[in-house]
Formats: structure tokens, sequence, C-alpha cells
């Protein structure tokens, strides 16, 4: 595939990106809590692994897991890398059986290496989503026989937009640095309807602020692979517009109205995630650990209370020869395990996840790969006040290489 070709692809996806950011992107009721949930988006391979990758090198595409990788990229490749993710849920509590379903853009990146010198990466990704609704809350209106009903919606979410450098520091060792620059907006609306009137509440609050983060790869007697990485804590900025509105009698009032007011700031964490890879054979074994502080921010939820997260996760991939030219004997299959503890503790319950997954990476042309993965979780519990959210997820993902950067020969 030419340059030109790259770039017309490169640019309707982003347009794709763009319109899929105005819409709803989950359907979690837990996305009401701090920022929203965490997006699932990857590249390639990852979501067919558990979602490992601290240890994986860039063999199979793009590995925004850890910028140390990018030092692996071949020389002289250009690789573009997007994909899409769809939700089905299913959510269920002790008086409670729904189904919805989200779609979303998964990520949109493109990475080369000059020369073999370094790995450089370009991304544009969902980092939370906000996706829910609350509706026919019933309250009486005190002093009064008379009742009011709230309907209550959340949308939004943010967005990362970060550059990853990688390259090769020591003989089988590799370092990386990933800088991020997060940004979006949270809309809730909050209606409130009486009788004789209905009352408009519309609160939109806007976060920015950029995050640094690290990355170590190291190889032991070429079969032993080691990955680490580091997110640096930050804080988000945040301001808040808000619009109260009243219809009475079907004429509109306008009560409140406020632009830029300054809200509190989000912290995010300090992050240490370990990561282990090794092959045998034709089977590849990886493990991740990742550990978010998020008792350290101190903050505080009206609901719930932050606590610190945990995440492990396993994977594995077959493939009979990588670089046959019969077609199923280059196909990498793959599967995985994985458990969140989650950063909230609702009525002294945390809101964890486990989750499987199976995956294929299906060869287009000699480096190129159409990666296709299926998601089962289950999240929260139906114990207490909370709910449970039985989720389906489909990721389909493309990464397209090609090498740009070699000097044309004539003879």
């Amino acid at each position: 595939m030419n340059k030109s070709k790259h770039i017309i692809i490169f640019t309707m996806v982003l347009g794709l990106f763009g319109y899929s950011q105005s819409n709803n992107l989950t359907s979690s009721p837990y996305s009401l809590f701090g920022l929203g949930v965490e997006s699932n988006s990857g590249t390639g391979r990852n979501s067919g692994l558990g979602r490992t990758g601290i240890a994986l090198d860039a063999s199979y595409g793009l590995n925004l897991y850890n910028p140390a990788s990018l030092a692996t990229v071949n020389p002289d490749e250009f690789i573009l890398d997007f994909g899409g993710t769809g939700e089905f849920v299913n959510v269920s509590s002790n008086d409670l059986n729904e189904q919805s379903s989200t779609y979303n853009f998964s990520n949109i990146s493109f990475g080369f290496n000059s020369g073999g010198n370094y790995g450089i990466a370009f991304s544009l990704k969902p980092a939370s989503n906000v996706g829910y609704a609350l509706t026919g809350i019933q309250s009486n209106i005190e002093g009064s026989t008379e009742q009011f009903i709230t309907n209550i919606e959340g949308s939004g979410g943010l967005n990362e937009l970060r550059i990853d450098y990688g390259r090769t520091l020591l003989k089988n060792l590799n370092v990386g640095l990933k800088a991020s620059y997060l940004f979006g907006k949270i809309e809730e609306n909050e209606s409130i309807l009486t009788t004789n009137s209905y009352l408009d509440v519309n609160e939109v609050n806007y976060y920015r602020g950029a995050q640094l983060g690290l990355g170590l790869q190291y190889k032991l007697k070429e079969k032993h692979n080691f990955g680490l990485t580091v997110d640096f804590p930050t804080e988000l900025t945040g301001t808040q517009d808000v619009v109260i509105g009243k219809y009475s009698n079907s004429a509109y009032s306008l009560l409140e109205e406020t632009e830029d007011e300054e809200i509190d700031n989000f912290s995010i964490p300090f992050n240490l995630r370990f990561g282990y890879s090794t092959k045998i054979k034709n089977i590849l074994l990886a493990a991740d650990y990742s550990k978010s502080f998020w008792s350290n921010t101190d903050q505080s939820d009206a609901i719930g209370e932050y606590v610190d997260q945990d995440i492990i996760s396993l994977g594995a991939s077959y493939s009979v020869d990588p670089r046959s030219h019969k077609y199923w004997k280059r196909v990498d299959f793959r599967m995985g395990l994985n458990y969140n503890s989650g950063y909230l503790k609702v009525d002294d319950t945390r809101i964890d996840t486990y989750a499987a997954s199976i995956g294929l990476g299906l060869p287009i042309g000699k480096k190129s790969l159409l990666n296709v993965s299926y998601t089962f979780g289950k999240k929260g519990t139906t114990q207490s006040i909370l709910i449970q959210e039985n989720v389906n997820t489909l990721n389909i993902n493309i990464s397209l290489s090609d090498l740009w950067f070699q000097q044309r020969k004539f003879n």
C-alpha cells in the first residue's frame, strides 16, 4: 500500500472517530461514578490476549501497552492501526433485567521506525466513557401528597491524544517515553416533572490535563522478556457550564445560566505495571500485573469511595508457522483471562470485573493483519443495592504495515 492510500484511510477513520465521540459510547450504570468507566480500547492482538502487552514487542503491529516496544518496530516500517468495539450488555439486579448495545472506535494510531534508530507512534483513543440513564425516580413533594418524577441521563467521556517514543538503549534493553493529553466533557441532564411544571437542569463538565509515562523492556537469553511501565500522577482541571430552565403553562423561563465555572480537579493516580512473556516453540505466553494507587488521591464520591486498583492479565497465542506461504499456518490463535479489582467500593463492595477472551490474527498480505477478538466479562454483583453487568465485547482491528523510508534505487 502506498503513502497516499495510507493518508486517505487515516483521514476517513479520523472523521468517523469524531462522529462516534458525539454519541453514547457505553451503557454501563457504573459510568455514573468519577469520569466514567475505563475504556477497553487497545491495538492489535492485545484484546485477544486478555489485555496483556507490557512485555510484548511490535512483531504483530503497534503495542501501546508499553512505549518501549516501539523500538522493536522493523526498520523503515510504517504501521497504520485502527479498530472498533461493540458492546452488548445485560444489566441485572434484584428487580431489573435490561439489554443494551453500544459501538465505539477503539483507537486510531500510526507509527514508524526511521532507519532502525527509534520508533515513534501517534494515537487518538477514548480514555473513559459515560452513558447512563436513571428514569422514573418517584419522590414526594415535602408537605404534600403530590409526587414528582426525576429522569437523569449522562453522556460523554475523556479522550487521549498521545505520542509514544521508544529506542534501544543497551543490548536487549529498550526504553520508552509516553506523553498524553487528556480532554473531554461529561454532560448530565436532569429533568424534574410535576403535575404543572417541568424543570430542566443541564450540567456540562469539561476536563483537561497532561500525563507522562515511562517504559522498559528487557530480553534475557533471547527467551525471557520482561516489561515495566510507570504512569505518573496528574491533575485534570475542570470547568462547568450550567443551564437551568423551567416549563410552566407551556411557557419557558431561564432560571440560571453560568459558563466556565471552576470545579474540583480530578486526580489521576500513580500507576505501576509489570509484564513477562516467553515463547515455547510456536506458543507465546504473557502475564501482566498492574496497580493504581487511587487511595492516595484523597478523592471522594457521594455514593462510593476510591480504593487501590489491581489488574491481573494472562494471555497465550499459537501459530503453526508465521513465515509459511500457506494462509492458515500463519493465522495467530489467541486466548486470555483478565481480573480487574476496580477502583470503586460501593456499600463496602468492590466493583470488580472478571473477563475471558479469544481472538484471531488473520493475515492480510505479507505483514498486515485483521485482528478479531471476543470477550465475555462479568462486572459488579446483584448483592445489596448493586447491579451486575454481563458484557459481550467484539473487537475488530486492522493493522496495515508497509515500508516507507527506503531510498529508491535505479539501474
